[in-house]
């Protein structure tokens, strides 16, 4: 028998568990009459998880509890799932449109130096204190409760929008196997089916994630190679190499073209900072959000900087379907059909509608669990805390479809320049989110040593810290003032909208909750490095091992080494 005793600095929980068989239970009695059931599932694939799934049952003044249902394999394939969308599959040929092979690579290895520490940044505060909306939360907590406020509204608005974007996209998709349903009816069906998967709960959008992810996996893993055979001349009728690096050349656009690349290239890797959201709903958020985290490095290496250099020679810059509409055209497609594999156009195609749904499903889910935050915090409509018994904030995922449906709508006005405006935010909107965590994590650390902390405490820790934090606070705000520049010359009014709107709601947004609510800067010797935090003993080595028969122990490392 196995019993501990965990304690919650601000509801006053006290549990004690006992190990029967297999699985555990534990019955948890509050100050706030809150009763809470934690059940171990012993025969679930996940063998070494340790992953706890929590019931409430609350009094009736109180409300259900999201679900700690998400296991290692689906932490890691979701933190791959928000990193690799449709800003690889489609929007990647607009950028070696404007920077060329070599700007590209240039653009995408800048913006991901700054990912790799958004991500760990955020996956030290999270694995401390797992709490769903977690950024949002830590925003408000270590820094100044109107500063959270605004990240927090930025980061809903952002993924809302990004999920109108992928309703556009499906009826493209759908245009090049049938036209029988109009391009409405196809987004309208989309939207459902993303937003019936979390209306069942964390545990199926985690597993329709996970095997979404799988696919984008194993598409661009085929890919790479796949390009490399075709640019050897292994494949298809000509031998590439590198001749387009010199004719028609690798930096057309010279620093400019990497600059103008910069905002597609950040849209492009948004998502990274899931798995800091996932936290909150992850089994053993201090054993599987480090693991997802510390992959980073290599899923940007491989999937991206992989990518963008087999696309940077097989495609020319100049090839013309990679100038315009590039939601139409996908660079894996037109790779593919260089090396005279065009009956692979179907499965590629359909790759891209399983990305654009997956992009549609992480949105809906994203945002819904940072509206809930923000409801939490009593900083959004109180009704939206609402959870049901499944673990889903039902009223915030519907909030969250009705805005994505409006922006949606804008589509069809004509002329398109407000949905031009509205899709053009999200890459701005994702650098302030990144500024925002990592000011947050450099005055937890200071917090941290001030109020005599130790950093043994932390389950995982930033690697050279604070080099990470101050790189990404100055370079992001960096990126999203000066790559707007090509719209004033000559003027475009749609470019110059889009790209500094989001910044200005920011500003105007936070200056006006501090004028109303009259917050300051929090101290650090008062910051709350307590509340949320789980005071279960960690142990790195033993958490590193794995445990069961030896079929659960080889599958389980099968899963390791995939993802």
């Amino acid at each position: 028998m196995y019993s501990s005793t965990i304690s919650d600095p601000e509801k006053h929980v006290s549990s004690t568990e006992e190990i029967i068989g297999g699985g555990f239970t534990a019955v948890c009695e509050s100050r706030k009459g809150v009763q809470v059931v934690i059940d171990n599932d012993p025969f679930d694939l996940d063998f070494d998880d340790d992953s706890i799934t929590t019931r409430s049952v609350m009094s009736k003044a109180s409300s259900q509890q999201l679900k700690r249902s998400l296991k290692a394999r689906h932490l890691a394939m979701i933190s791959l799932g928000g990193v690799i969308g449709q800003g690889l599959f489609l929007s990647s040929g607009a950028n070696l449109n404007q920077a060329g092979p070599g700007g590209a690579l240039i653009a995408y290895g800048l913006i991901g130096i700054l990912v790799f520490w958004v991500a760990y940044s955020l996956g030290e505060m999270s694995t401390y204190i797992p709490v769903s909306g977690s950024f949002t939360i830590f925003c408000r907590r270590f820094v100044d409760h109107s500063f959270g406020t605004m990240i927090g509204y930025n980061y809903w608005a952002c993924w809302s929008v990004v999920v109108a974007s992928e309703l556009v996209a499906v009826p493209i998709i759908m245009s090049f196997w049938t036209n029988a349903l109009p391009d409405w009816a196809w987004s309208g069906i989309s939207l459902v089916i993303v937003l019936l998967v979390n209306l069942l709960g964390a545990r199926s959008y985690g597993e329709t994630e996970y095997w979404f992810s799988l696919i984008k996996i194993l598409a661009v893993i085929i890919f790479i190679i796949v390009g490399c055979l075709v640019s050897g001349g292994l494949i298809g009728d000509e031998v590439y190499g590198f001749k387009y690096w010199s004719d028609p050349g690798a930096f057309p656009n010279g620093a400019q073209g990497i600059v103008d690349s910069l905002i597609l290239a950040s849209f492009s890797m948004q998502g990274t900072e899931i798995v800091g959201i996932t936290a909150g709903e992850a089994g053993n958020p201090k054993k599987e959000v480090p693991r997802a985290i510390k992959n980073v490095f290599w899923r940007i290496i491989i999937f991206y900087i992989g990518a963008i250099f087999v696309m940077g020679m097989v495609i020319p810059y100049t090839d013309t379907s990679t100038l315009s509409d590039f939601t139409t055209v996908s660079p894996f497609t037109i790779v593919f059909s260089k090396g005279n594999l065009d009956s692979v156009a179907h499965i590629m195609n359909a790759v891209i509608l399983i990305t654009v749904l997956s992009c549609a499903n992480s949105g809906l889910y994203v945002a819904s669990r940072t509206l809930l935050a923000l409801a939490q915090e009593d900083i959004a409509w109180r009704k939206l805390c609402y959870i049901s018994e499944r673990g889903v904030p039902v009223y915030a995922l519907v909030c969250t479809s009705l805005v994505s449906l409006i922006t949606f709508a804008t589509f069809f006005i004509p002329g398109r320049a407000l949905f031009t405006v509205l899709t053009k935010l999200p890459g701005v909107a994702v650098l302030v989110t990144w500024t925002g965590i990592c000011i947050a994590h450099f005055r937890f650390r200071r917090a941290f040593k001030l109020q005599g902390r130790d950093l043994k405490d932390l389950p995982m820790t930033v690697p050279m810290h604070p080099i990470g934090d101050i790189l990404d606070v100055f370079v992001c705000p960096i990126i999203a003032l000066f790559t707007g520049y090509k719209y004033f010359i000559p003027a475009q009014a749609v470019g110059i909208i889009g790209q500094y709107l989001g910044l200005i709601l920011c500003l105007v947004g936070f200056i006006a909750l501090k004028v109303f609510t009259k917050s300051k800067l929090i101290p650090l010797k008062e910051m709350d490095l307590d509340t949320g935090r789980s005071d279960i003993s960690y142990d790195p080595q033993e958490a590193s091992k794995l445990s069961g028969p030896w079929y659960a122990r080889a599958w389980k490392r099968v899963v390791i080494a995939l993802t």
